[in-house]
């Protein structure tokens, strides 16, 4: 079983779905990211080659896995679209290139499994 940690950025974007469809979508986290995290998500490839793809519905709910702590680090959760200003990855992208999210990331994760 892996534990669901959430990096700022994700848990923004997920405190802004409805409430019906983020009921929905941790039940989907808690069953699927949880038990199998690569086995129902995609690689992503270029600035976002170190993460993950799972998708739902019209969603996309991107992570990175830390095996070593046995812990999913969702960084972004959005909708995949033509328009670079409302596309999830697109998003994220411009953050890894300029800020190195994934080590930000990783510290983030270590911190919870130190205090906790």
């Amino acid at each position: 079983m892996y534990t669901i940690k959430f990096h700022p950025l994700g848990l923004a974007d997920v405190k802004s779905l409805p409430k019906n469809t983020k009921n929905a979508l941790r039940k989907q986290l808690l069953e699927r990211l949880g038990t199998d995290p690569e086995g129902c998500s995609t690689e992503l490839q270029g600035e976002l080659k170190h993460f993950r793809s799972f998708h739902w519905r019209k969603y996309r709910v991107v992570f990175r896995v830390f095996h070593d702590l046995r812990a999913v680090a969702i960084v972004g959760v959005g909708k995949h679209s033509s328009d670079q200003a409302k596309d999830v990855y697109h998003r994220l992208e411009l953050l890894v290139s300029g800020a190195k999210m994934a080590e930000k990331v990783l510290v983030s994760l270590r911190g919870f499994t130190e205090a906790g």
